[in-house]
């Protein structure tokens, strides 16, 4: 169990001790989400993902370091939907009573904290700091930030892992003559697959341009290409035209007669 201090804010008023006395601080007891029953871990890593869940965090600063917030109305939205009903076998929420309390047993458990937003850190667009809120309950327009990690054991592979690319890296000079022949050709082929999509871009752009004076709609090459799907789909199919936009004409309602 993880104790985190929290310092509450002092308020100057007749009585108030300026002598140097340190203020109490108060605890905030958080579990070892490791010790969770793997369900909670589950739900966890759903919200987690964006595609599945539709919850879509921010970033902020807590502690020097960089954590993904959201807000407790989304990730609770997130709970009532379709597709956690279809990867939940058990404690499937029917109604947003029961999808608040799952999201407080979650919480409970040590994989949520709550927090207030503070102002951005390095001026407008940068991520806003965090601190700890000492009321830790759910609330639908509080704000709750990811405090697991993971298992352990993925961040310590991690880690290994991300040492060995490291000595790989400054190994280099020492690697066969084939190999490092086999990286160079990797690497142009690389530079010139991105090219081509670059290329690609450009072209159907100036044909968008071009074809928008004379034809009703914009005619696309690759209306996929920057599309959130895979690489195939993405070039599937071969042209198309922008959406009909619906007219809308405003006018009273027919009377209906009884």
């Amino acid at each position: 169990m993880m104790m985190m201090p929290e310092q509450p804010q002092h308020q100057h008023g007749p009585g108030c001790n300026h002598d140097g006395q340190q203020q109490q601080q108060k605890t905030i007891q958080i579990n070892d989400a490791n010790k969770a029953p793997d369900f909670y871990k589950a739900m966890c890593n759903y919200l987690k993902d964006t595609k599945q869940s539709g919850l879509k965090p921010r970033q902020g600063v807590f502690g020097g370091r960089r954590f993904d917030y959201f807000k407790g109305k989304r990730g609770i939205d997130a709970l009532l939907t379709e597709n956690y009903a279809k990867l939940s076998k058990d404690k499937k929420p029917t109604n947003r009573e029961e999808a608040v309390k799952l999201f407080n047993e979650l919480r409970l458990h040590g994989f949520l904290l709550r927090v207030d937003r503070g102002e951005p850190i390095s001026g407008k667009g940068s991520p806003r700091g965090l601190q700890p809120n000492p009321v830790q309950e759910v609330k639908e327009d509080g704000y709750y930030m990811y405090i697991w990690a993971g298992p352990a054991y993925k961040q310590y592979m991690g880690a290994v892992l991300l040492v060995a690319a490291i000595l790989t890296a400054v190994l280099f000079p020492l690697w066969p003559s084939f190999l490092r022949m086999g990286v160079w050709y990797l690497s142009i082929a690389v530079l010139c697959l991105v090219g081509v999509f670059f290329g690609i871009a450009f072209v159907r752009l100036v044909l968008y341009i071009v074809t928008l004076p004379f034809l009703p709609r914009g005619f696309w090459l690759f209306p996929n290409l920057f599309a959130d799907c895979g690489v195939v789909e993405s070039f599937i199919p071969l042209y198309g035209f922008d959406p009909v936009k619906e007219s809308k004409k405003k006018g009273k309602a027919p009377a209906v007669k009884e």
